[in-house]
């Protein structure tokens, strides 16, 4: 009876209790109500997400499903930011534009991309599937699936192997 146990959906219990989900919770709130023209109670949400954690994602970011923020706060997600499935994004993160407030002027992040403590990610980027970016990195330029980037500016010093 209960040997597969997420057949129950006793996994999917588990991962709404963690605290590390709630912004990401209010964040798919807060877009519910934006993408039905609620845009008030949508604000609402997005306000109570930044007072509660800290965590400035704005209502036009895309993401993906799998977004974890083991520490949400300090990150900034820009309007147009787009990230992919099951990334990872530390602490202090800013994903934004260099100035240029338009569609095409926010990253891009690919599948399973990690951003460490403190990084910056700036201006229309991609960071491919798989990369991971050191703690207080600033990138400026795309990276290659698999990279690991560091630095001010970043550079690639070495590719995951994945398994």
């Amino acid at each position: 009876m209960f040997r597969n146990k997420d057949e129950l959906g006793i996994k999917d219990y588990i991962v709404v209790l963690n605290p590390r989900m709630y912004p990401v919770i209010m964040f798919r709130i807060s877009s519910f109500f934006e993408q039905y023209h609620l845009g008030i109670i949508a604000k609402i949400f997005s306000t109570i997400n930044f007072v509660l954690f800290g965590c400035d994602i704005a209502k036009g970011a895309k993401i993906q499903g799998g977004l974890y923020l083991p520490h949400p706060s300090g990150v900034v997600i820009g309007e147009y930011a787009i990230i992919g499935h099951n990334c990872i994004i530390h602490q202090g993160v800013t994903l934004g534009d260099r100035g240029e407030e338009h569609e095409t002027s926010n990253p891009t992040l690919g599948d399973y991309v990690e951003i460490g403590t403190g990084a910056k990610i700036l201006g229309k980027i991609l960071l491919d599937d798989y990369s991971r970016i050191g703690a207080n990195s600033v990138v400026l330029k795309d990276t290659p699936k698999y990279a690991v980037v560091v630095g001010i500016p970043a550079k690639v010093i070495k590719y995951r192997k994945v398994i």
